[in-house]
């Protein structure tokens, strides 16, 4: 699985070295005309724009999006051609590559975007309004679609915070209480988790455990670090010892039912139980069973000890297209109050604007949850997210870092041996990079 993540790493970046190639002539050659900026002009009517775009996802529901531009929007048609996840990246690169058939927008994931966002083929949305577009957007939010200048090249219409989902009727039986506040505070630090699962373990005899996997730690952790290269040199901030450590002791105490993220003894635990709580994105209700409403009200929302985000999926326009000043029509929809408050309520996805968040924490209350106003707890948490840019591989560096650190915790090993591998990963995938 290790070589095949390198070789995989590998592939991308010798495609992605084609794409820049073709792609530097258009950048040096192009024209006034193309640096279209919508600052300072008339707006049209809805009714006046019209035109044809072509949009690209791995995304199944941004067809509904495109749907409802249509509705307001009645003389655009969108095509929205929607691709396997593990081909898109590879689509997407050829057809920009060769210049055939490439789409006026294409959706970029959250994991991989920092490979694209700074390239010459990503329209420099700042020069056509977006930074007012994005003046109350979550601060994470709207870092992470910035390039290396300082300049927006993507933009999303959600969040996607973390936080703890439990089953009630557990949290009763064994913590005492199934209250989100008095649940927050008797898991707002890994210390207190620890004990806590302890406490668990011992009263259900081993039949139940707090937590899923002790990559809960990694996932609510792994945002807090510096970034993993500076001047071209790999520098490991001091705070991975202690998330490993962390992680060590979840797995040494007993804690966790050593059920990974989304394995399918994960998927049972969290419909069925023998697990207390999971950290969860926000959009992971389609992992839950309500055939018949039998989630309705099953679960509690607590804080995890830090804010924490997972996924993503961003916007960005094309830079050779034709049809740019409707793109970024589209673009300024799906930042709207309009698109992401009818976006909360159908699919129950976070906002990315602040204001969507303030505006329905005291009202908005989803099925699972019963009657717990969850954008309330949400909202303190996607707050807590550090601001950072994506770029070309610190989030593929913390998967490597994930990998051996996880597997010298399954095979005993310390922390100083999960560096030797972790070094090793990265300096076989990156060799660019220095490496000490």
């Amino acid at each position: 699985m290790r070589h095949w993540k390198i070789f995989s790493l590998l592939l991308t970046a010798i495609l992605l070295s084609g794409v820049l190639a073709a792609c530097s002539s258009d950048s040096e050659t192009s024209s006034d005309e193309s640096d279209i900026s919508n600052k300072g002009s008339e707006p049209a009517s809805p009714e006046e724009m019209e035109g044809e775009l072509n949009i690209w996802t791995f995304f199944g529901d941004v067809e509904k999006m495109g749907e409802k531009f249509e509705e307001k929007y009645p003389n655009v048609n969108v095509n929205v051609s929607v691709f396997p996840g593990d081909q898109y990246q590879t689509k997407l690169m050829n057809a920009i590559n060769t210049k055939t058939d490439v789409p006026d927008i294409f959706d970029l994931e959250r994991s991989y975007m920092g490979k694209f966002i700074n390239q010459p083929f990503v329209a420099d949305l700042s020069a056509m309004g977006a930074d007012e577009l994005t003046e109350d957007y979550v601060p994470y939010v709207k870092e992470l679609g910035m390039g290396e200048d300082g300049s927006i090249r993507a933009i999303s219409d959600h969040s996607s915070p973390g936080a703890f989902w439990y089953h009630r009727d557990l949290a009763k039986e064994y913590l005492g209480t199934d209250d989100p506040e008095e649940v927050s505070e008797m898991v707002s630090s890994w210390d207190k988790i620890v004990e806590l699962g302890q406490k668990v373990q011992e009263e259900s005899n081993g039949d139940v455990h707090l937590i899923s996997h002790f990559g809960d730690v990694f996932n609510t952790e792994k945002s807090n670090q510096e970034m993993w290269v500076q001047d071209g040199k790999l520098e490991i901030d001091p705070q991975w010892e202690d998330v490993f450590n962390k992680m060590n002791t979840v797995r040494e105490e007993g804690v966790d039912a050593k059920l990974g993220f989304m394995s399918g003894g994960w998927g049972d635990a969290l419909n069925d139980g023998g697990v207390i709580m999971f950290a969860n994105p926000a959009w992971a209700g389609f992992m839950v069973n309500n055939e018949d409403g039998a989630a309705e009200g099953k679960y509690g929302l607590a804080k995890t000890p830090s804010g924490y985000f997972e996924g993503g999926t961003y916007r960005a326009i094309y830079e050779q297209s034709e049809n740019k000043d409707l793109a970024y029509e589209f673009v300024k929809f799906i930042a709207s109050e309009e698109w992401q408050q009818y976006n909360l309520e159908e699919t129950g996805n976070m906002p990315a604007l602040k204001s969507i968040y303030e505006e329905n924490g005291d009202s908005f209350t989803h099925p699972f949850f019963g009657d717990q106003k969850i954008l309330n707890t949400y909202y303190d948490l996607v707050m807590d997210i550090p601001a950072k840019r994506a770029t070309t591989n610190n989030n593929d560096i913390t998967t490597l870092w994930y990998d051996a650190a996880a597997e010298a915790i399954d095979s005993g090993e310390d922390y100083q041996q999960a560096l030797s591998e972790f070094k090793a990963s990265v300096q076989n995938g990156y060799p660019e990079i220095e490496v000490e």
